[in-house]
């Protein structure tokens, strides 16, 4: 049993712009969503996260993140920074690796290994499951002093590129998506659509480079139990406020093709050594074992050769 649609459409309150809502059979035939995805930049999903796994899974996020406030659990996101490394900071906004066999909570790794996630994502990446690779998986928190606001960014492009930097940044093939499953109502996450196809306005690259209102954004709403799918280098940027808990759960896979190492870029700046232990592959739902052998294949080719990653902010 699924968690039914919550409504059907998700709205974005920037311009009350409502956006359609999918359930996963629609998105797992491919049913108008690929279209969306891909014009858009994302696509909301009904039905992702299972009844039956809810529960433990609102638990396991609440344990791991008072783990991560009392500094037990050190792979977190720090406020006052964006990307990693995080070393330093008095209040979180994430919690990393959290498959990580020292947290104790398999529970994450049977929901990022669950039937219906890998369906929907392979089908907006227009791969096979066997094609797909173990990447991500982290929570999304409300920090506790101050709210907290992250820059407009896009993922994979400096904020610093020039127009033609980042025209051909954006012809670079992919081969990933991201996502946020709300375990609460979230409203963070906001993005303009479409621009992950096409170099930023002047007004988009100001407010990019020198913060601001963002013309075109759009707040991208999810109910409980709903999931964005996004191309991480559409603009977006995530709005943090203390009072409104948060819990989402915040990950990505990568679908590269055998021999290409552009993923690297993107995913091994935020710590996954503790993939490569033979016990760890032996501790996660078979169904990611083919994908963490892409992992840890692309790690083996990676490791001590020079890298430069995506961002260094």
């Amino acid at each position: 049993m699924r968690h039914p649609p919550s409504h059907p459409h998700t709205p974005c309150h920037s311009r009350r712009r409502s956006w359609p809502t999918l359930s996963t059979r629609c998105v797992a035939c491919a049913c108008g969503a690929n279209a969306q995805y891909h014009k858009d930049g994302f696509v909301v999903v009904d039905g992702l996260i299972p009844d039956e796994l809810y529960t433990p899974l609102c638990a396991a996020a609440d344990e791991v993140t008072d783990k991560a406030r009392d500094r037990s659990w050190g792979q977190v996101r720090m406020v006052g920074k964006q990307f990693p490394p995080w070393t330093e900071g008095d209040d979180v906004w994430g919690v990393q690796n959290i498959m990580h066999p020292d947290l104790g909570k398999p529970i994450f790794a049977e929901w990022y290994g669950s039937d219906d996630l890998l369906d929907v994502s392979a089908a907006l990446m227009g791969v096979e499951r066997k094609d797909m690779q173990f990447e991500l998986f982290n929570i999304l928190v409300n920090p506790l002093e101050k709210d907290y606001a992250l820059s407009w960014h896009r993922d994979d492009v400096k904020a610093t590129a020039t127009p033609e930097e980042e025209e051909e940044a954006l012809k670079i093939k992919h081969y990933g998506i991201q996502w946020n499953a709300a375990l609460y109502d979230d409203a963070c996450l906001s993005a303009v659509p479409a621009s992950h196809r096409r170099v930023r306005t002047p007004a988009e690259r100001k407010a990019n480079l020198e913060g601001g209102d963002m013309p075109g954004a759009q707040t991208l709403e999810l109910k409980k139990g709903q999931t964005v799918f996004y191309n991480n280098n559409i603009l977006h940027v995530g709005k943090y406020n203390l009072a409104v808990k948060r819990r989402t759960l915040h990950g990505c896979y990568g679908s590269p093709p055998p021999g290409d190492t552009s993923r690297a870029r993107n995913i091994l700046q935020h710590g996954l050594e503790y993939t490569s232990d033979p016990g760890f592959r032996g501790a996660v739902p078979a169904s990611l074992h083919p994908m963490l052998d892409r992992l840890n294949g692309l790690q083996a080719e990676m490791e001590g050769k020079p890298q430069q990653y995506s961002q260094d902010d």
